[in-house]
């Protein structure tokens, strides 16, 4: 009988202990965890210390709106697109998640002119186009963004030599690779 009762409180222990542990995602936020939610669910990924540090959106389910979601997830640092369509109002999303120090776009349609929105995203210092085609326009909006530390281009078209010339003259200070 007293074996019982003892199994019963050490039972009884380990459930409010497991119970009592941070959940995997650090404390988030009610909106931050429907986020993740909906994230997940649509294939994207979430990797998390206390608040969101990296947000992924791959494949065509991400549509404009969902970017929305981002302004949600200020202390957000890496935001990684994959084969979403990046148009103005998702980058307006991009210019409230002031923590962003890197931005990687793949294989994105880039639907905009409107990349000169995110000089008010001061910290972010590094952005990556990795099979996009990239028009003229574009580059000049990258020539104003003067926070920037690293440019990365791979496999991109829409880009001629002089056109890349005149955009690394234009941004003296950033290290280019492509």
């Amino acid at each position: 009988m007293q074996r019982k009762i003892v199994f019963i409180a050490i039972m009884s222990i380990a459930v409010n202990a497991f119970a009592a542990a941070p959940p995997p995602y650090g404390k988030l936020t009610v909106t931050e965890n429907l986020i993740r939610q909906e994230i997940i669910r649509l294939g994207g990924d979430w990797e998390s210390g206390a608040k969101p540090a990296i947000v992924s959106f791959r494949g065509d389910k991400f549509t404009s709106r969902h970017f929305e979601m981002l302004t949600h997830l200020p202390a957000m640092k890496y935001f990684h697109a994959d084969g979403c369509a990046v148009d103005p109002f998702a980058l307006a999303c991009l210019t409230q998640v002031r923590q962003l120090d890197r931005l990687d776009i793949v294989n994105c349609q880039l639907k905009t002119t409107s990349f000169s929105l995110l000089r008010g995203n001061r910290e972010l210092r590094e952005i990556l186009f990795d099979s996009v085609v990239i028009p003229e326009t574009l580059l000049n909006e990258l020539a104003q963004l003067q926070q920037l530390r690293k440019i990365t281009l791979i496999e991109c078209q829409g880009i001629t030599g002089k056109q890349l010339a005149t955009l690394k003259s234009a941004l003296p200070d950033v290290q280019f690779e492509h």
